[in-house]
């Protein structure tokens, strides 16, 4: 025999994390048969308090089966008419004993065989009525019930199900491994709400004359865990998926009660039909609204049908939303089918929801943990050997099996069964193989040989003082290495792009340096080493004279001057539309306020106090926004970020017309001196202008964070133009290449991103401190596999911490993104997207958090407004309560916001606590209670009640029920 008994995973890390329960899914009519029998004796413990405080975990309810008797078998198994008897033991987290009564519920059922599960013994609730105590404190249950000689129907029976379908009612039990399931429940409030504390136990037993146990293993409790934490369904009184397998049978369908409302007549309950529908819900054909015509063609103007369960009271609940969390198939689409370049705009986006549909198999019938010490089911393959019409018709429910269906110039004849699956569609990686056709490009190593990008060593540069210490005004030299997934060298020359990005200090990262690689600085065999370049825009390097054969020289030298950082020289030729500053702007400022605008436009290049020795300085309008000229941010760094040096209200701000000198022509540069020679007579006085690429040095003050503004400030933890801090940064490299697949007469473009890869680097003299927010990367491929955003571009953790873990970064703005619509002080940072993100639907206002997604190029080219109101976070129970799901079981620093605030230069304090939870609690009430304890100087008060140790503190307000 083989049992499963099962601690929830936060149960069983004892009181530090919380066993308790929270109602997470849907919940189905389900019927109960059997007697009530006699109660066990008395001398049960006394009973536990049912009303715990906020800080008190659940004791847990553990629940293990002992022992299986009453089998009449010769060689040990279950016969038909035996009696079902098992003894079990009921224990609490601490090992101290429940006692029985205080159970509000408990129930047993018996189905089978694993193969193909039927209602044997169906689901009974007199658990707790019928068990009796043994002298060693072990309780003994007996069905009031023999097994039958044949299978009850299953739940919700009808004749839209039959033996086709797998249903067996009425038919002899077969031989095999049969299970027994137990759950009891104990009820308890908190702050006047009710949860459950759940324990569920159960046991594989032989049949029937079967000499071996064959559990169904097709997918594990260990693979629903990885993204659910804990597993609950029904009101939080269900959780194991051995049990839900013994409900959701062959044949069982939804609820359809006229008597509590209706219900859904025909629609599938069992569990591979169910799963698989729910988990692609939002890619289904049938959501999107695709179906057949008679002849089998797909017929786009198919009425969209909403994926709806019944509750067991008649309720329907809409999963439609439901958008599987998975890479890459999430946002980058499967290949385009035949005849896809010839539909509508409308019709290819209802094709692309498709397309982005579930093919991660082995996200729930593979190994649930990569290189972990969980091993993948023993039956996970089964799902590429057995195709049925009932499982593979979950997804592709495109498909009428009393019609043809015709695609890719292939037309399926009609189905009666299941018979003929398997020749067409055996478990091969061929196109029509069952494993052939869940393979995402970026999957097949055939297609992608996969793209790594390593940081080897990280070290000072000239200029240095040469004690090894990396130190502001000094360069960093880095050493890398491309490989593919085999470890072979990758030719740089062959690639779309390497970045690099640079922040710190551990605590408020801030934005020192992203800057792309230029692959023609890595020659000659690997490991590269090179000095990080950095992007000098409009530096104003003197003015031509009359005499031909001017001689300027820029600051900062050696130009690198090579393919895709090549030195431009720019020379003035007259002067246009003039204004004022009505502001001062200066350093850690990307705008100019001008006294009026007119006469100034995108792409312009202006002069701001011209000719004032030492003061003059050019740079180029990105956006001209009213009285508002915006320059840029490191994320565009073509266009200078802002002025670098103080200029005051006043100033003079004119149009300064250039035109492009030719190298060779024009001039004459010198890349390693820096030195820029006349060749032609450039314009007696004017101001020449140079952009090039220099070894990067690092900055005295901080930059503009990513997409900067006004909107978010020093009390967003933002450094812009404050002294540079000693510390622990991160350095981040990734890479890109791509390649194209033509398919069904069709071209498809695939991205190949390397994972981010990710070293600390100490800057100055401070104690090494790594980050600790998120338990890195893990705790994000659990839901996600293989992080890939921005198109494809950026793929994994580091890449997002690097940009988006910056303080004041914001949403890609209109100086960017022209014509975009605003959003206005919209915070991209990881402490508020992703908190919002992942809220989700459970914000009070669910669309109000709308970001413009990824791209440089005028709105709407490349990019749309996102919103993630259908977002719903996965980890059970609790959901966004759930924090250790992103944090980590080891990790107390999400417990209370750490400290933002500039050691030297903090003028206002950053306001951490509103800033983390606001982003979920995003009600105007709770605006109105931060904003109410928040001192008028910007000093918060929150620490008071939700600080550690305190009554409301963070974790106790968020412990999983």
């Amino acid at each position: 025999m083989r049992a499963t008994s099962r601690i929830p995973p936060q149960a069983a890390r004892l009181a530090a994390q919380p066993a308790a329960l929270l109602a997470a899914l849907l919940a189905f009519a389900c019927s109960d048969d059997g007697d009530d029998g006699p109660p066990g004796p008395p001398g049960d413990p006394a009973p536990t308090d049912r009303d715990l405080t906020r800080h008190e975990p659940a004791p847990g309810v553990v629940l293990t089966i002992v022992t299986v008797s009453g089998a009449s078998g010769l060689d040990g198994g279950f016969r038909v008419g035996d009696a079902v008897a098992l003894t079990y033991r009921l224990r609490k987290l601490d090992g101290s004993p429940w006692g029985l009564a205080e159970m509000d519920f408990g129930r047993a059922h018996f189905a089978g065989p694993s193969f193909n599960y039927q209602r044997v013994l169906p689901e009974v609730d007199d658990l707790v009525a019928r068990s009796s105590k043994n002298a060693d404190g072990s309780l003994t249950y007996t069905f009031a019930q023999t097994i039958p000689p044949t299978y009850r129907p299953p739940y919700n029976d009808s004749p839209d199900f039959g033996a086709g379908d797998g249903e067996l009612t009425g038919q002899a039990l077969l031989a095999g491994t049969y299970t027994l399931g137990l759950s009891l429940g104990w009820r308890y409030t908190v702050d006047g709400r009710s949860y459950v504390d759940l324990g569920e136990a159960s046991r594989d037993v032989l049949f029937g004359g079967a000499a071996t146990l064959a559990p169904r293993r097709v997918t594990a409790q260990a693979n629903c865990d990885r993204c659910h934490v804990d597993l609950r369904y029904h009101d939080g009184e269900r959780g194991e998926l051995a049990q839900c397998l013994m409900c959701h049978t062959s044949g069982a369908e939804d609820a359809n009660d006229p008597a509590l409302g209706g219900g859904t007549p025909g629609v599938s309950i069992e569990s591979r039909v169910q799963n698989h529908k729910i988990h692609s819900a939002a890619h289904l054909p049938s959501v999107v609204g695709i179906g057949v015509d008679p002849a089998g063609d797909l017929d786009y103007d198919a009425a969209p049908s909403p994926l709806t369960f019944a509750t067991g009271d008649g309720e329907l609940v809409d999963f439609s939303f439901v958008d599987f969390p998975a890479w890459p198939n999430r946002t980058i689409p499967r290949e385009k089918n035949v005849g896809y370049s010839a539909l509508s705009a409308a019709q290819q986006a209802q094709e692309d929801r498709v397309r982005t549909g579930i093919v991660a198999c082995s996200v729930c019938h593979g190994d649930p943990d990569g290189g972990g010490p969980l091993q993948a089911p023993e039956q996970g393959d089964l799902i590429y050997a057995q195709p049925t019409r009932r499982a593979c018709g979950a997804c592709h429910d495109d498909v009428d099996w009393d019609l043809p269906y015709r695609t890719n110039l292939q037309t399926m004849p009609p189905q009666p069964d299941d018979a003929s699956c398997f020749i067409c569609h055996d478990g091969s990686t061929a196109p029509l193989g069952v494993r052939g056709g869940h393979i995402h490009p970026l999957d097949d190593g055939f297609l992608n040989s996969g793209l790594n990008a390593r940081i080897l060593a990280v070290s000072e540069s000239p200029p240095s003082d040469g004690d090894g210490a990396i130190e502001v005004g000094e360069g960093m030299a880095m050493t890398l290495a491309l490989v593919d997934d085999t470890g072979a060298a990758v030719d740089p020359a062959d690639l779309d792009e390497v970045r690099l990005a640079l922040a710190g200090p551990t605590g408020n990262h801030q934005l020192l340096l992203t800057t792309a690689i230029p692959t023609a600085l890595l020659t000659g065999a690997q490991p590269y080493t090179i000095d990080l370049p950095e992007l000098v825009a409009l530096e104003f390097v003197g003015r031509s004279t009359a005499a031909l054969g001017d001689v300027f020289r820029t600051v900062r030298r050696p130009h690198l001057h090579v393919a895709g950082a090549l030195t431009t020289v720019e020379v003035r030729t007259g002067t246009g539309a003039a204004t004022t500053l009505v502001a001062a702007a200066g350093p850690g400022d990307n705008y100019a306020d001008v006294a009026d605008a007119t006469g100034f436009a995108r792409d312009d290049v202006l002069v701001i106090e011209d000719g004032v020795a030492g003061q003059e300085e050019y740079l180029r309008v990105q956006l001209v926004d009213g009285a508002r000229l915006w320059f840029s941010s490191p994320e565009t760094p073509a266009y200078k970020t802002g002025p670098l040096l103080a200029h005051p209200i006043g100033a003079t701000v004119r149009v300064a017309p250039v035109f492009t000198a030719v190298e060779g022509v024009d001039y004459d540069l010198q890349a390693a001196s820096g030195q820029i020679t006349e060749l032609v007579e450039l314009g007696v006085g004017a101001a020449v202008l140079v952009t090039y690429s220099t070894p990067f040095v690092v900055p005295a003050t901080y930059p503009v964070p990513l997409n900067g503004s006004p909107d978010l400030d020093q009390s967003h933890g933002e450094w812009s133009g404050k002294t540079s801090v000693a510390g622990t940064y991160s350095a981040s490299l990734w890479a890109r290449d791509s390649f194209t697949t033509f398919f069904a007469g069709e071209t498809n473009d695939y991205p190949v991103s390397a994972v981010a890869d990710g070293l600390e680097v100490q800057i100055g003299t401070a104690p090494v401190r790594s980050y600790d927010l998120i338990a890195r990367p893990a705790a994000c491929d659990d839901c996600h596999q293989d992080l890939q955003y921005h198109g494809g571009r950026y793929r994994g953790f580091e890449s997002c911490l690097v940009c988006h873990g910056t303080a004041g970064a914001e949403d890609r703005p209109r100086y960017v993104a022209a014509n975009a619509p605003a959003t206005t002080g919209v915070d991209v940072g990881l402490r508020a997207m992703l908190h919002r993100i992942h809220m989700g639907m459970a914000l009070d206002d669910p669309a109000g958090y709308a970001v413009v997604g990824s791209g440089t190029l005028p709105y709407p080219d490349n990019f749309t407004v996102m919103s993630w109101e259908d977002a719903l976070f996965p980890a059970l129970p609790g959901r966004t309560k759930n924090c250790i799901k992103c944090h980590g079981v080891s990790n107390l620093a999400w417990r209370s916001p750490g400290d933002r605030d500039h050691p030297t230069e903090q003028d206002d304090p950053v306001r951490s606590w509103r800033i983390v939870c606001l982003a979920c609690h995003d009600s105007a009430a709770a605006a109105a209670h931060a904003d109410s304890n928040t001192a008028p100087n910007g000093v918060e008060s929150c620490a008071v009640c939700h600080g550690l140790g305190q009554d409301w503190n963070v974790e106790a307000t968020h412990r999983p029920r």
